[in-house]
């Protein structure tokens, strides 16, 4: 199906306007739009939220006789604030700069970051009308206009210069917290911006659920293959949006399911890259659908029917269960892959998100996702009134517990594996998201969790590790601490030849992203792993370690390896899910998620904040504030404002209620 590109700009006041927009492409070609009405719907913006506009007149690069002189104009402001648009004025005599790129910086301009939406080649002469370039809410507190080229002049110099230079935005920025740092609430807030939303990124076809290659790679929006099914869920169904929530709607209900109840890869395709089963996608599919339903409340989605089989979601969400607990034994306690040709010996395929490694037979990572299937798919029975399915999942999550530590902890290691191969032979390589999540999910007891986390801190060293600097890359741990040339023979897919694991050569320890590498997801479980075990400001001392690097470049990296690969970091590109990471200050810091019973709120703040809060939260088809306050001694809401005290957890329910809760 083709989706229509789609805009989110702000307004000042609701109301109906009239305008046209313009777009000009990478080689300065421009096409105008007809004019059409736009209806603008909600409450106007107060007089305190908007910012009286910082301008500056008169802009002029100097002239040179070399046509690439750069130079570049600079809008400070008062703090940080959250910029809706530059207006840029021109003098009519064309001197407008045909090629410019706008940059902001969160630091008072020591480090500056690209806009990729603003970075203009061969921009054409716009007379004397007014450009007005959409920002959509990036956090600053400086602005620049930088022109790496002045324009061709009648003196055969090169030049440029602007009437006006105007900054538009307001104060109240989406997402804050009293006590906070401006650096690091710029962080939380474009972070999000960047790789949540993406809706400052450049893509292809005009779509956010598609990738852009350098040099105007950025973050996404969403995937549509079925193993990011989940994180699509967990970055939009809070948000509001019809066009994603339809879309996102759309892709659970058309996605196939096998007559054994596996569900398939992508759309049209069983296997991952026409390669093997993946068996993370049932869980992300189930996953996906109790999330979304928990937040929309709506059962119209459930019951939303596969135009070729005409199932609904729900029916697909059971048969996708049921694949889990009887195809692939899981009502055992243990999650078993049967396929022979994902034994997870060294001649065989890898089988879930982590492809790099040949995972299989008995996989840890499957089975922690797993336990996890079974939290959010009870909470969804239990919501439809099916107690004794919602029972019954509880029961056998007890009963995965005991079996996941049993059969994947390592004594000699202090961590657990990553699997077990059909022949029993155990393979550790010291995989960190996989360590992390189990913390995150709750499957590792008190004595466990602080093994794992000490081992990642570097308090405790591992005999045999090829890595001890496990937070080399600063904004994720590396990926594994065992280089992939410890096996005999290596237990890794290398795509045919395409892969060297060897040192020095392309995939080589370090050089690769799941070999050494580091992807910038698995930092989600590892602040939720701190949260959970050791408290909020553990969790808020690694964040300050991202917040660091992002201060750089916004995370804005992909390099080569020497040997011009560039599979070292997974930040940018096909990885939508470094959105989920910000996301943790909404069900980490926050607390907020859907269970059964509606929003559960348990924030868990640092001891620096005083509050926090996020805008417009969507739940059950309303809008909300939702803020907790150290300050706050009982819970309130007051009309779609929800105010709860920083300790204990509180539920809010679908028809308004709010009273504390487990």
């Amino acid at each position: 199906a083709r989706y229509p590109a789609t805009e989110s700009l702000v307004w000042w006041k609701p109301g109906e306007y009239r305008t046209s927009w313009r777009g000009v492409s990478l080689s300065g070609e421009s096409r105008r739009g007809k004019e059409e009405p736009v209806v603008v719907k909600g409450k106007a913006v107060s007089a305190g939220e908007q910012l009286v506009p910082v301008e500056i007149e008169g802009l002029e690069g100097k002239t040179s006789t070399e046509p690439y002189q750069a130079s570049a104009a600079t809008l400070q402001f008062d703090g940080l604030k959250r910029l809706e648009w530059l207006v840029l004025a021109a003098d009519g005599d064309g001197t407008f700069p045909m090629d410019f790129h706008v940059q902001t910086s969160p630091d008072g301009g020591k480090h500056w970051h690209r806009t990729m939406s603003a970075e203009f080649a061969f921009f054409p002469d716009p007379g004397k009308n007014a450009v007005w370039i959409p920002l959509r809410g990036v956090a600053a507190d400086a602005l620049r206009i930088v022109v790496p080229r002045g324009n061709p002049l009648d003196d055969g110099r090169y030049g440029w210069k602007l009437r006006k230079a105007t900054a538009i935005g307001g104060e109240h920025l989406p997402w804050t917290a009293a006590g906070a740092s401006p650096l690091e609430l710029a962080a939380w807030n474009n972070l999000w911006l960047n790789f949540g939303l993406a809706a400052n990124e450049v893509h292809e076809r005009f779509d956010s659920w598609w990738q852009t290659e350098r040099p105007l790679d950025g973050g996404m929006r969403a995937m549509g293959s079925t193993l990011w099914f989940y994180w699509n869920a967990q970055k939009l169904s809070w948000l509001g949006h019809s066009a994603d929530i339809e879309r996102l709607e759309s892709s659970l209900a058309r996605i196939e399911v096998s007559e054994d109840g596996y569900v398939w890869a992508a759309p049209g395709h069983e296997k991952h890259l026409g390669h093997s089963r993946h068996y993370g996608t049932n869980a992300s599919f189930i996953r996906a659908v109790a999330h979304h339903f928990l937040l929309t409340r709506d059962e119209t989605f459930l019951n939303r029917k596969d135009p070729d089989t005409g199932q609904t979601i729900l029916e697909k969400a059971r048969r996708a269960m049921q694949f889990q607990t009887e195809v692939l034994q899981g009502a055992t306690g243990l999650l078993v892959i049967q396929e022979p040709t994902q034994d997870g010996t060294p001649t065989s395929l890898g089988s879930n998100y982590w492809d790099f490694w040949l995972f299989g037979h008995k996989s840890a990572y499957d089975n922690a996702v797993f336990y996890e299937t079974l939290r959010l798919m009870a909470e969804l029975e239990e919501a439809l009134g099916e107690t004794s399915r919602a029972s019954e999942l509880r029961d056998l999550r007890r009963l995965v517990k005991d079996k996941f530590n049993e059969t994947f902890w390592s004594e000699t290691t202090g961590r657990y594996i990553g699997w077990e191969d059909v022949h029993g032979i155990r393979y550790d390589y010291g995989f960190t998201d996989l360590n992390l999540q189990a913390l995150h999910y709750g499957l590792a007891d008190k004595d466990r969790a602080k093994s794992v986390l000490d081992w990642l801190d570097g308090t405790r060293k591992v005999e045999g590790d090829d890595a001890h600097d496990i937070y080399h890359f600063g904004f994720a741990p590396r990926s594994t601490t065992v280089s992939a040339l410890r096996g005999e023979p290596p237990v890794v897919n290398t795509w045919g030849g395409e892969l060297d694991i060897r040192d020095g050569e392309s995939a080589g320890f370090g050089q690769q992203i799941q070999n050494g590498g580091a992807i910038f997801y698995p930092s989600y479980h590892d602040l939720h792993a701190r949260l959970r075990v050791r408290g909020a400001n553990d969790a808020h001392e690694r964040w300050a370690g991202i917040v660091s690097e992002f201060q750089t470049d916004a995370l804005r990296r992909d390099p080569d390896n020497f040997r011009a690969q560039t599979d070292v970091l997974g930040i940018l590109r096909e990885f939508p899910e470094s959105g989920v990471v910000p996301y943790f200050f909404i069900d980490g810091f926050l607390g907020i998620a859907p269970v059964a019973g509606g929003l559960r709120i348990a924030p868990a703040l640092p001891t620096d904040w005083k509050s926090a809060r996020v805008d417009e939260f969507h739940f059950a088809g309303a809008s909300y504030e939702i803020i907790a306050d150290r300050s706050v001694v009982r819970p309130t809401v007051a009309g779609q404002v929800i105010t709860v005290p920083a300790r204990g957890a509180w539920l809010f329910t679908p028809d308004g209620k709010l009273a504390q809760t487990k």
